[in-house]
């Protein structure tokens, strides 16, 4: 006797149909995996132009604040003195330097647009002496200012003035 058992399987359209959908599946999700790493790697790149772009601004700020004097030495050099060590801000053609004696921080900031207003002694001429500093760091198409304005005590102006220019010596 023979028995007819029905066999309950899959038909090839469905497993077409199922398979269709899945490859679909995978496809969006690669792409949506490789936007994810594109953004993450843009974050990155961010984060760290943002994080050297606040730190060069604070010490350049505490720089300045603590030096006795800040000059410029060449171009693209300035050295803010204390009275017992020299720290060389270097603004090379990719980076900013913040040479200290014991170590060098380096900044991955191009420095463009350099201004830097001299102090002027009291017959109108200019002392080694910086007043103002100025220049712009670009991030994408994005303009950002490092400054720093140097106050000055009299005695250091004074002191200054009559190293370059002595007085007379009268007979």
């Amino acid at each position: 006797m023979p028995i007819n058992r029905k066999l309950k399987a899959f038909t090839m359209m469905e497993l077409l149909v199922s398979m269709t959908l899945t490859g679909i599946l995978v496809a969006f999700a690669f792409m949506g995996y490789n936007q994810v790493q594109k953004l993450f790697v843009n974050y990155t790149v961010q984060s760290r132009f943002i994080n050297d772009y606040n730190q060069l601004n604070k010490a350049l700020l505490i720089l300045s604040e603590r030096a006795k004097t800040v000059e410029a030495r060449g171009e693209k050099v300035i050295a803010f003195q204390t009275d017992s060590s020299t720290v060389l801000l270097d603004m090379s053609s990719k980076n900013m330097l913040l040479k200290f004696a014991s170590h060098t921080d380096t900044f991955a900031l191009e420095a463009k647009d350099l201004t830097s207003l001299p102090v002027m002694a009291s017959d109108q001429r200019p002392l080694p002496l910086l007043r103002d500093f100025d220049c712009t760091v670009m991030f994408q198409s994005q303009k950002f200012r490092v400054s720093f304005r140097k106050q000055y005590d009299a005695s250091t102006l004074l002191t200054t003035s009559l190293e370059l220019f002595p007085p007379d010596e009268q007979p």
